[in-house]
């Protein structure tokens, strides 16, 4: 009988060092996407915007995803293409965005605007002005977000 006790002792010590839960321990962060915050989306718009003033097509462009399309109808080696041409013929990009509204998701974000770019032209110092509306697909690739689309239109300006 004592040897009993002193078995059925040793096997209760034993169990209460024991975690309580003996499942696979998982780490939080593994398996779980980070949501995209607003606070991110309105970084994004502001590396945007600072990126194409700079005129650095290969900065500008890295905010790009590969499968981006613009207009619904332009891919990327398009999009690259037309921004390259834009930068060479610029002296200057004066670039405002109106953030409108900002609709967050699990990996994604639809962001919508109003824009207004002044360009000054290398050749005679001339300027032009566009504005319209604006429409962002963000998505995050190896944690950053890129665009996926982009939309835009611009305004009749008199």
């Amino acid at each position: 009988m004592k040897f009993y006790k002193i078995f059925y002792g040793v096997l209760l010590t034993f169990f209460s060092f024991l975690p309580l839960s003996t499942m696979a321990q998982i780490s939080p962060t593994t398996g779980i996407t980070q949501a995209v915050t607003m606070e991110e989306v309105r970084e994004f718009i502001d590396e945007y915007s600072k990126r194409y003033m700079k005129m650095d097509l290969d900065a500008f462009m890295d905010l790009f995803s590969r499968e981006a399309v613009e207009n619904r109808m332009l891919p990327y080696a398009d999009i690259r293409e037309a921004y390259r041409r834009a930068i060479e013929i610029n002296k200057s990009i004066q670039y405002n965005i109106k953030v409108i509204s900002i609709q967050t998701y699990t990996k994604s974000a639809f962001v919508s605007g109003r824009y207004k770019i002044i360009q000054t032209f290398k050749e005679g110092d001339k300027r032009k002005v566009s504005q319209g509306n604006i429409q962002w697909e963000l998505v995050r690739e190896n944690g950053s977000l890129k665009i996926k689309e982009v939309n835009f239109g611009r305004d009749r300006l008199e």
